[in-house]
């Protein structure tokens, strides 16, 4: 790690222009008028603070390292509660007579601090600024649209260290996010350590190897996992309250629950499944709402989580249950008829509401996904997570229930940004841009509806992560990259009544916020590079100063782009930016993007769905879905009416974008005469890359060990070249 920062701090010195050339804060603030002179700050200046402000000084001190004193004088930085001031309203004034940052609390004086720091010089971030240091004569007035301005961590899917979490913490705290959704709980593992049930954390929060949890994302051979101790939670919780961030756990119930399900077996619903299709495992994800018993574990659960965590609310889940276990229990379908609910939606509501009722039991709320209200039951004092859609927004705040917005088509964080990016799918990928151009009257939000937006949030959803951790970069490394700048742009829609347009935004960045995140060691994305064709070749180019480089996918090399290219490279590379430490996307021609469709035909010993059989890969046009898990033996082949000459073929199985629904533990064969097969390789997590050297007359995918826990087994079209 530390060469990476070295790394970093020698770069930002080769470009000083863009480290103070535009002095600019994000969010927008409400007001923010530059005057004419500057206030130097030099070792004798001194920070001095309210008798509450202590722990913010201490914030301040990290990266300013000037001495606590007491009292007041002219070369000072001044934190001072002003009770005159709104409960997030601050002011940050420099002039001749010093610094001062005034806010009605806490959190406004914190929030001042950070406007503060923006705009120093960028290498404030480094925590080892030289001093004299000038600040610009300024006034800044400012508070906040929403007082819920939130960020949404899954640790559930990939377990991220207590350091790790802290760095996210600091990166929502520049963005002046205020609510740290803290997804803990969830199918792929439980993080949590309780005391009364220790097994839930040291069991369930690891899976593959020789843990009962079968691996999923990326974790297939080896044992993966971990959990936080009671500890290392409030160890966070401080942290982040430091930095005015409210941590808020989520349990995901009663649904998304396969871990506690897997260790604590006795949640589940009083029959046996069938598991025929799953290689024998027990795949059930909830709760089973008839049982007495689980609320009282609930009870117990909770006990320990409002010792640890003091924030007003829970989140205890409710999205993408599956109905039909508790349509398959007896004990389920009583309880429906005894309660009179008419569905399933119903049913899962009245476990929602006696979760409730437990929480209010230690005065706490409950947050709920937006699918929970479905079923018309919960009252409307339940703060609602809308992430389905604007639509489903719309039909929150219609019903007036207090809702959080983020929506997932612009709020979450783990889309791809560009079509041919890393990331979820998502149609036309999730750009800056998007999130930039975003109104709440665009989206169709009326006066009254707006009334009931508590707040907006963002979220980080880590399936797959694993498969996009390289061990020549940090840990972060990732996330970063697909959380800045984007989440920019989200604290302007959750902060600033007047935001900048996508322009705008785009300026400030290159001029000033690009070298603060290379300072604070923080990966960013570019914006793409723009590829044409002139003349019969290749030609890349950035505007904002960065390095151009090209791969070739039939080798992998990776080099630096100096003179334009022969067109008939166009198939096999793409290009890349880089600057500081921030990377563009990979982006190519056109004819990178298109691949080879020879004439084949595909047989397995899989039963595939009708609606999504093996003739969708046959004609290129989309994957194909089986209708059971795959098991050693099991075997797909291709084979070619022609023989197929070619440079670069892909083998997947499972999603192109996420180590899911695969089969990872097989191997490729190849036959070159249409008769013998060769044996080419293992499958690396589902995939395999042939580069071959003969004609190929059929492919064929066998797998040696059954495959992820799931009910079914995706293959998709070749990718040739």
């Amino acid at each position: 790690m530390k060469f990476l920062l070295i790394s970093f701090i020698l770069l930002l010195t080769q470009i000083p222009c863009l480290a103070d050339s535009v002095i600019g804060i994000i969010p927008q603030p409400l007001s923010m008028n530059k005057g004419e002179g500057y206030f130097t700050i030099n070792k004798a200046t001194t920070i001095t603070c309210d008798k509450d402000l202590g722990k913010a000084a201490e914030y301040l001190v990290d990266y300013l390292p000037l001495k606590l004193k007491k009292g007041k004088n002219n070369n000072s930085v001044r934190l001072v509660l002003d009770q005159t001031l709104g409960e997030e309203e601050y002011v940050l004034c420099v002039n001749g007579k010093g610094i001062q940052i005034s806010g009605g609390s806490y959190g406004a004086v914190f929030n001042g601090i950070q406007s503060f720091l923006q705009i120093l010089p960028s290498q404030i971030y480094t925590k080892d600024s030289e001093f004299p240091l000038e600040v610009p004569y300024i006034e800044v007035k400012d508070a906040p649209q929403y007082s819920y301005r939130g960020f949404l961590l899954d640790v559930a899917r990939t377990f991220q260290p207590v350091e790790e979490v802290k760095r996210v913490i600091d990166y929502m705290a520049y963005c002046k996010l205020n609510k740290l959704h803290f997804h803990l709980v969830d199918s792929p593992g439980w993080r949590i350590e309780l005391k009364k049930y220790p097994h839930m954390a040291k069991i369930g929060g690891f899976r593959g190897g020789d843990s009962p949890l079968h691996p999923i994302y990326g974790s297939f051979d080896q044992k993966y996992g971990g959990y936080y101790t009671q500890e290392e939670l409030r160890e966070i919780v401080a942290y982040a309250s430091q930095r005015n961030i409210e941590v808020i756990p989520e349990i995901d119930m009663p649904g998304h629950s396969k871990s506690i399900g897997t260790v604590h077996p006795d949640i589940r619903c009083n029959y046996s499944p069938d598991t025929s299709h799953t290689n024998g495992l027990d795949v059930r994800d909830v709760w089973c709402v008839a049982k007495e018993s689980n609320y009282q574990l609930i009870e117990d659960i909770v006990k320990e989580l409002v010792e640890i965590f003091p924030s007003e609310y829970i989140h205890i889940g409710g999205d993408e249950v599956s109905f039909k276990w508790w349509k398959e229990c007896p004990d389920c379908q009583q309880l429906k008829v005894e309660k009179g609910l008419q569905n399933e939606a119903q049913l899962e509501q009245y476990f929602i509401n006696r979760v409730t009722e437990i929480l209010a039991k230690y005065n706490r709320k409950s947050m709920v996904w937006d699918e929970a209200v479905d079923g018309g039951l919960l009252p409307t004092t339940t703060m609602v997570t809308g992430w389905r859609g604007v639509k489903h927004c719309l039909r929150t705040t219609e019903q007036g229930y207090p809702t959080i917005i983020m929506p997932s088509s612009v709020f979450y964080l783990d889309k791809r940004q560009s079509p041919h990016e890393r990331g979820h799918n998502s149609k036309n990928g999730l750009s800056l841009q998007t999130i930039c151009d975003f109104t709440f009257e665009d989206a169709g939000f009326t006066e009254a509806q707006r009334k009931n937006i508590a707040g907006i949030e963002s979220a980080f959803w880590s399936e797959i992560y694993l498969s996009n951790i390289s061990s020549e970069v940090h840990f972060s490394d990732y996330l970063e990259y697909m959380i800045f700048p984007r989440l920019f742009a989200v604290s302007e829609i959750a902060w600033s009544k007047s935001r900048r347009s996508y322009d705008e935004m785009v300026s400030l960045l290159k001029n000033s916020f690009y070298s603060k995140l290379s300072a604070l060691n923080a990966t960013f994305r570019l914006s793409s590079p723009i590829v044409n064709v002139e003349n019969g070749m290749i030609i890349a180019s950035v505007d904002d100063g960065s390095k151009l480089y090209y791969k070739d996918i039939r080798t992998n090399e990776v080099k630096e782009y100096l003179v334009p290219l022969d067109v008939a490279l166009a198939p096999y590379i793409t290009f890349q930016s880089r600057l500081m430490s921030g990377r563009s996307g990979e982006v190519g021609l056109p004819e990178y993007y298109n691949y080879l469709t020879p004439a084949c035909n595909i047989t397995s010993s899989l039963p595939f769905r009708e609606n999504r059989s093996l003739e969708r890969c046959e004609t290129y046009k989309g994957d194909a879905t089986s209708t059971r898990a795959a098991k050693a033996g099991d075997w797909v082949h291709f084979t070619f009416d022609e023989p197929l000459k070619a440079s670069y073929i892909k083998i997947t199985t499972g999603y192109k974008h996420l180590y899911r629904r695969l089969i990872y533990n097989g191997h490729i064969e190849v036959s070159y005469d249409g008769q013998n097969f060769t044996n080419e390789g293992n499958l690396l997590n589902g995939q395999f890359i042939l580069h071959p050297d003969k004609h190929i007359y059929a492919i064929r995918i066998v797998a040696d060990g059954i495959s992820d826990a799931e009910e079914y087994v995706i293959i998709q079209p070749l990718e040739i070249k």
